[in-house]
């Protein structure tokens, strides 16, 4: 599998279609529409792909640029909105293609030494002898670290690698890989609302 390089604002983006930004929000359709119009607003570029209930997902022309833009966008912090992830690549849910590209893409964009925490939202799957098994996210976890030489640290990592499982048209089911600053993943929520996934 190839993962595309893109150069944008200074820095190196992984940019793989359909989409490459998610953005969740309070759910409803008149926040759905409050948070479109922001969107469109303050990331003239980006382009709306798909949208479910609470989620939607854009193709920006580099989403760590839309993202600090809503970072510092101060209308943002009273909206609907819940989460801004940019997304580096997109696959599909089986395990072994998502430890591929988040080597590669890790391999790119940190340094020997720099430390990494891996956190699942959704599920993930392996594939076996003419069957499809879906993993607990320990497990995924751990097979997805193999490899990876640089330390863990949970609470303050130099790295975040997220990977979100979520519906493209409400019918193909795929994840998304960010591996970023932990501070390019905007919460908008309050601490209360935010359920911590198993990581590493």
């Amino acid at each position: 599998m190839k993962w595309f390089l893109a150069k944008a604002s200074g820095r190196c983006a992984v940019r793989k279609d359909p989409f490459n930004l998610i953005v969740t929000h309070y759910p409803g359709y008149d926040n759905y529409i409050v948070v479109r119009e922001k969107l469109r607003k303050v990331i003239e570029d980006a382009k709306i792909i798909d949208t479910s209930q609470s989620v939607i997902l854009l193709l920006a022309v580099d989403p760590y640029e839309a993202v600090e833009k809503i970072k510092n966008t101060q209308e943002f912090s009273s909206s609907p909105i819940l989460r801004v992830i940019p997304v580096d690549a997109v696959t599909d849910v089986f395990v072994d293609r998502i430890k591929e590209a988040v080597h590669d893409i890790f391999k790119m964009k940190a340094h020997a030494g720099e430390s990494f925490r891996i956190k699942i939202d959704g599920r993930v799957y392996k594939r076996g002898q003419g069957e499809v098994v879906r993993l607990h996210r320990s497990e995924a976890i751990e097979f997805i670290a193999q490899g990876l030489d640089n330390p863990v640290n949970l609470e303050k990592p130099d790295w975040l690698i997220y990977i979100k499982t979520l519906r493209l048209y409400r019918a193909t089911e795929l994840a998304s890989i960010t591996v970023s600053r932990p501070e390019q993943i905007l919460s908008f929520a309050p601490k209360e609302q935010v359920v911590e996934d198993e990581e590493l």
